[in-house]
């Protein structure tokens, strides 16, 4: 076990391979360490997550509970343990339900003196539980993002969204290092549903004298939250080797949880670095900055507050470079804070796919941060991650329009571009009865 193998361990217990290999050094020593940590990374029980969370709470569970189950399931040999983890389902429903209802944001363990981080583990059970056909892929396959039709897939084809006038990453790798050196990845919901806000980047990445090209490949999220982990790898495989293939070095990530996602599977092939940061170095005349012309579609606001991504909730990363970034973008606006923020950000309840499951736990997520923005007296809202802004704004929608504070994604302040949110909804909802809908319906639900 050399100097590299020491570095790749994170704070947490260590797992079985780990042991194995720390147990092939042959040291009293370091067996002696190996079992000293272990016990230092048990959880002791002290509810401090259960306290965090409602989903935990309401079935008196806590992570150590669910990481015991955890490990009595994957200690039974492959073949049986689909059948265990029926079982469980059965003897156990409160551990199921509470399972299903996590929505990966790490809220609960973010303050873990033992060093318990829960959505991995979370994650892990939607991989039994879709072993144990308790997860079926055809009640998901809108978000079957593996596959050539998915609902943004569907919505680009329908509203012919599409950008001809950049260069495609799979353009890049056909042609081979030298054509681009940095790779635009904005998201499934930026990339579909807000085009003429992808332009506006992309024309200022070009305007700064970037060679960058555009992927509007998933990250494999969704297949993460309904248990498919080998479909997700390949599709991340996929847009890695590309990115080899094209010789680029650097990734932009707008959304936190896309960077989070794919930073082991581009490890070393290319840099991921959140576009905020790279927005920070770009002079205002390029970006078309937050000048009278450039936001003429809608007021300056006068104060912002900002809701962090629960994927950036350690790093935290994108979070410092957008406040730096607004400041630059806004000096005329005050930035105010919400109680909940960095690592100890709220989770508006969008992932995890779990609004399918329990809809009521992602509408009060949403709606407690709204809350908490409202009461810090800003007349706009800010978010990180686009999924954020896209769930925030559906709450408002849901609720006559107005949610009692304006919901901006921090690229529409930078950039002049608003997304229209209500005509986004409005056309998600009438592709399925117009002209496309039998063809929506035939290829999704047949």
């Amino acid at each position: 076990m050399d100097t590299e193998d020491f570095k790749s361990l994170k704070p947490g217990k260590l797992s079985e391979q780990e042991l194995l290999r720390l147990n092939s050094c042959s040291s009293p020593h370091i067996d002696w360490l190996a079992t000293w940590v272990n016990k230092r990374f048990r959880c002791a029980h002290c509810k401090g997550c259960t306290r965090r969370c409602e989903v935990l709470e309401n079935s008196n569970l806590d992570i150590g509970l669910v990481e015991a189950a955890y490990e009595r399931i994957t200690q039974q040999k492959p073949q049986e343990q689909a059948v265990a983890v029926r079982a469980l389902a059965q003897e156990q429903p409160e551990l199921y339900h509470a399972l299903r209802r996590c929505c990966f944001c790490g809220f609960c363990t973010s303050l873990c003196e033992t060093h318990a981080r829960s959505p991995e583990r979370m994650r892990e059970w939607r991989e039994l539980f879709a072993q144990a056909g308790l997860l079926k892929p055809q009640d998901s396959q809108l978000v079957m993002v593996d596959e050539q039709w998915h609902i943004f897939s569907a919505y680009r084809a329908v509203y012919a969204i599409a950008y001809p006038e950049f260069i495609q990453l799979e353009e890049a790798a056909a042609h081979g290092p030298g054509l681009v050196d940095t790779l635009l990845l904005p998201g499934c919901s930026l990339v579909s549903y807000a085009p003429e806000l992808v332009r506006k980047l992309g024309q200022t990445l070009s305007a700064a004298g970037i060679a960058w090209a555009l992927s509007d490949t998933c990250c494999g999220s969704p297949l993460m939250s309904i248990g498919l982990f080998e479909r997700a790898q390949a599709l991340r495989s996929s847009l890695a080797d590309q990115i080899s293939e094209a010789g680029i070095s650097h990734v932009l990530t707008i959304c936190p949880g896309c960077g989070e996602e794919l930073c082991e599977t581009i490890d070393g092939k290319a840099e991921i670095l959140p576009l905020p940061e790279l927005l920070l170095e770009i002079p205002a005349k390029s970006k078309g900055a937050a000048s009278e012309e450039a936001v003429s579609s809608f007021e300056l606001p006068e104060s912002i507050t900002f809701f962090d991504s629960c994927h950036d909730r350690f790093d935290r990363r994108h979070g410092r470079a957008i406040r730096k970034l607004l400041r630059q973008s806004l000096p005329q606006s005050e930035q105010l804070e919400m109680g909940h923020r960095g690592k100890y950000t709220l989770c508006c309840g969008a992932g995890g796919a779990v609004a399918g499951y329990d809809g009521e736990i992602t509408n009060r997520r949403v709606w407690r941060v709204i809350e908490e923005a409202k009461a810090t007296g800003a007349a706009t809202l800010v978010c990180a991650c686009p999924t954020c802004s896209y769930t925030i704004a559906q709450a408002a929608l849901d609720s006559g329009g107005d949610c009692g504070i304006e919901n901006r994604h921090y690229l529409e302040l930078v950039l002049g571009q608003e997304i229209d949110w209500p005509k986004v909804f409005g056309q998600l909802g009438d592709m399925w009865s117009g002209e496309y809908g039998p063809w929506l319906t035939q290829t999704f639900f047949s």
